[in-house]
């Protein structure tokens, strides 16, 4: 177990979002000052290439500042990616492994675990239901339709999102 770090990987397009702005809603969401002292829960940023690491160096630097404390105070590592492995495919989407029909309806078309890991759809899914009210229901009810669900499972989605709202 002590052989990896637990991390997630993101998929964006920089014409739509900047490496930047990732990063600032990572910092809002980080308890950056603990020190994880194991290898498995470190704190830490990826970067693929120079101009990435400058980026995420500049925003480590500007969370101190926020934060008034020393750049040494500042627990979470600015590494390079090496390599990736998706987790087993029962710690993918957690949520959707409670909706029988939906997990189901999911699983066929996207039969393995690296399949439903990298669905937008299953993703969008599984961080919306198992949210609570935090996330901004009228965006995702709005952008339901486009899922291409059958409709009695897009009608339970509603009814668990009006719910949740």
């Amino acid at each position: 177990m002590g052989d990896h770090t637990e991390a997630v990987s993101i998929d964006f397009d920089p014409t739509v979002i900047s490496y930047e702005t990732l990063l600032n809603y990572f910092w809002n969401g980080h308890r950056c000052e603990l020190n994880q002292s194991n290898t498995q829960y470190m704190n830490a940023i990826f970067y693929q290439n120079n101009a990435q690491k400058e980026i995420a160096e500049k925003s480590l630097k500007q969370q101190a500042k926020q934060l008034g404390i020393a750049i040494d105070g500042i627990k979470t590592k600015i590494l390079p990616v090496r390599e990736f492995t998706y987790a087993e495919g029962y710690h993918q989407k957690y949520h959707l492994r409670s909706g029988s029909d939906l997990r189901e309806f999911l699983q066929e078309i996207y039969p393995d675990a690296k399949s439903m890991a990298d669905s937008t759809v299953a993703t969008r899914l599984n961080a919306y239901l198992g949210s609570g009210s935090s996330k901004h229901w009228p965006s995702f009810l709005k952008e339901l339709s486009s899922y291409g669900l059958p409709e009695k499972l897009e009608a339970q989605i509603r009814k668990i999102a009006e719910q949740k709202r």
